[in-house]
């Protein structure tokens, strides 16, 4: 191979390293917690206030609100009441800062559990907060529910300490005699 062509291709390779490594420009994400409510548990048909932090979207830049949970369907944003399934909201536009000013949800008198609430547009991929309306479900155990546990366990490990005990005294016994 000529020598004038490992030099060629020493150069391709190293110019489109060059190429790859140099830094691309990312895109711009929100800071986390961008989006928040007056209050994060409610009772069922209370209502929280929705708000997004400045700079999170353009000025004037149209938003989708999504409302995900059980009967999420009922949840009303404002004053207007959604219809449809997946109670999607895409009447919001952001403030001349870029964020979203206070916007009233209201969640249905037979709402239960966590909901999640997005917001997000076109040019940005937003951010989530969770709700719970009403109180969930008691899962796992409790500490006073472990108190057998421990007790029994610490039986079980006294127990075996005397068998050991037991078994050792024994045994030197056997010894002496034997010796």
């Amino acid at each position: 191979m000529p020598h004038w062509l490992t030099r060629v291709g020493a150069t391709l390779l190293l110019a489109s390293a060059a190429l790859f490594a140099t830094a691309l420009p990312a895109q711009a994400y929100p800071p986390d917690d961008a989006v928040s409510v007056s209050r994060a548990s409610i009772d069922p048909g209370g209502s929280v206030e929705l708000a997004v932090d400045d700079d999170t979207f353009a000025p004037g830049e149209q938003l989708t609100i999504t409302v995900r949970g059980e009967n999420a369907s009922e949840v009303t944003f404002g004053l207007i009441r959604t219809a449809v399934e997946t109670n999607t909201y895409i009447g919001a536009r952001a403030n001349a800062s870029g964020g979203l000013d206070p916007l009233s949800v209201t969640f249905p008198a037979n709402a239960a559990g966590a909901y999640t609430i997005a917001v997000f547009s076109a040019s940005s991929p937003g951010d989530t907060v969770t709700v719970t309306v009403g109180s969930l479900s008691v899962t796992g155990f409790s500490s006073q529910s472990l108190l057998g546990l421990w007790v029994g366990g610490g039986a079980l490990v006294l127990a075996g300490a005397v068998v050991l005990i037991a078994a050792l005294v024994a045994r030197r016994r056997r010894e002496a005699d034997a010796a």
